[in-house]
């Protein structure tokens, strides 16, 4: 008896250190309020909110990265806000963490990203060759109604990109690419995808 109360006691320690250490994303699109939805439709621009929630959070860093991927090659890095190496930013202080990210393609060819935090908000402007479709802005979830990330892993959690064209019906597919296997990094080579990029997250 005391042999399996100290194994269950063991186990259920392990579980909760290892829970300790994922933090689950969700997602929300657009807006709650019609007449913005569609006036933000109207005008192009895709907003999400993430939603992080997990023990682990409380008192970590984090940063947010975008990466330009050209003609299947990384092109550039960019990061949008790296709270350790800033002495304005705080530490997450409970253990939820929202993010609205704001973005849209202008008609001169540059790439707007807005990206609100809790107590501040960031600007980046990305120049882009005239593109000849629309890009898209998409999660990583698929079908799942949460993703998982692990403390101090850079993961994926968003691309903005050019659709897939498909050779034989001539089709422009978005989730095709976005719910594919295949690793991010590797979409402009398998889905012949001119331009996109990638928002990558991390809490330390």
């Amino acid at each position: 008896m005391r042999i399996f109360l100290l194994l269950t006691i063991t186990l259920l320690t392990i579980t909760n250190i290892g829970a300790q250490g994922v933090i689950q994303l969700k997602t929300d699109y657009g807006s709650d309020n019609n007449e913005l939805h569609e006036l933000m439709r109207f005008q192009g621009i895709e907003k999400i909110t993430l939603s992080f929630e997990g023990e682990s959070l409380k008192g970590k860093d984090y940063a947010f990265i975008v990466k330009e991927f050209t003609n299947g090659r990384l092109e550039q890095t960019d990061t949008i806000i790296a709270s350790s190496k800033s002495d304005y930013i705080s530490k997450i202080d409970t253990n939820t963490f929202k993010v609205d990210v704001m973005i849209k393609t202008r008609l001169d060819s540059t790439i707007k990203l807005y990206a609100k935090f809790n107590r501040f908000s960031v600007n980046k402007i990305y120049d882009v060759e005239k593109p000849k479709d629309a890009y898209a802005l998409h999660d990583f979830l698929g079908a799942n109604q949460s993703l998982e990330i692990k403390d101090n892993t850079p993961t994926y959690v968003l691309g903005y990109f050019l659709p897939y064209i498909d050779k034989e019906t001539g089709w422009k597919m978005y989730c095709e690419v976005s719910g594919s296997n295949y690793a991010p990094e590797d979409w402009g080579e398998q889905f012949n995808i001119p331009n996109y990029f990638l928002v990558e997250v991390r809490f330390y």
